[in-house]
């Protein structure tokens, strides 16, 4: 995996637009990445920006002080657990915070993630405040987007859909086009993802020889990550699920966790 800056402007691109698009900032612990869209179009990507950009934009200036349509956000959390939707009070969602020992220094959500399940998670307030220039920010937990474009499409039983940061994985099944598995997990290199992976098929009851993986984030398939899980399962694969019209020099995998926030908005608690 790279650290590198994948980075595209449309040609028809203009901020005087601005009003008729939406800028998608995805908010990580220490950098953030940004895509801005007309409808399903996208029209500019770039990715790991510092925070301090955000709080205080010098080479992003224009970019972030555009006059939006909408402004659509994934934050990182610290800590989550779902929470059934039938079980699910609004009002005991202190009571609920409890489990993830929030720290003085956190805030604490709740939306849906799907018609079945409410995610109520923590979030740092250093990455809460990164957004005070923005009016009426639309805020998700980070995966909110991806776990609805996967949800989308048709997921199979016996697919691990896995989502990967610089250090972070995200594994998630469904049975029967529901969820059944979402968490994350922190790994260091390839043989850490490849156990995560193979624990989690495990707690599903799933072989090896059964179980497909479909990766997006930040790999390709000559990473050793990629051939390395190869090793294990049956299928290795990269999601090419796409939220949005994409040139071909742009992976739809590489951009999907981003350009999913997109998926978000009709469905935001208010």
């Amino acid at each position: 995996m790279s650290e590198q800056k994948h980075q595209f402007t449309h040609d028809s691109f203009s901020l005087s637009r601005a009003s008729s698009y939406n800028l998608l900032l995805q908010i990580n612990a220490g950098s953030f990445n940004y895509a801005i869209c007309a409808d399903k179009q996208l029209l500019a990507w770039a990715e790991n920006f510092p925070l301090e950009e955000l709080k205080n934009p010098q080479n992003l200036r224009d970019v972030l002080t555009a006059n939006y349509g909408q402004v659509i956000v994934g934050l990182a959390s610290t800590g989550f657990t779902l929470v059934p939707t039938a079980l699910f009070d609004k009002d005991r969602v202190a009571d609920l915070a409890r489990f993830l020992d929030v720290q003085d220094n956190e805030d604490v959500y709740a939306q849906p993630v799907d018609d079945a399940n409410v995610v109520v998670y923590k979030i740092n307030q250093y990455l809460s405040s990164t957004l005070n220039d923005f009016d009426y920010p639309v805020i998700n937990y980070n995966a909110k987007g991806w776990i609805k474009a996967v949800a989308n499409n048709h997921p199979l039983d016996k697919t691990l859909y896995v989502n990967l940061t610089k250090d972070v994985v995200e594994i998630l099944n469904f049975n029967n086009e529901s969820i059944r598995f979402y968490n994350t997990f922190t790994y260091k290199n390839h043989e850490e993802l490849a156990y995560y992976c193979t624990f989690a098929a495990n707690e599903l009851a799933l072989t090896p020889d059964e179980t497909t993986i479909v990766l997006s984030g930040d790999i390709s398939d000559t990473d050793r990550c990629f051939t390395f899980l190869k090793e294990f399962f049956i299928e290795v694969k990269l999601n090419y699920t796409e939220v949005l019209s994409l040139p071909q020099d742009v992976q739809p995998h590489k951009i999907l966790t981003l350009a999913a926030l997109l998926l978000c908005v009709s469905s935001e608690e208010d």
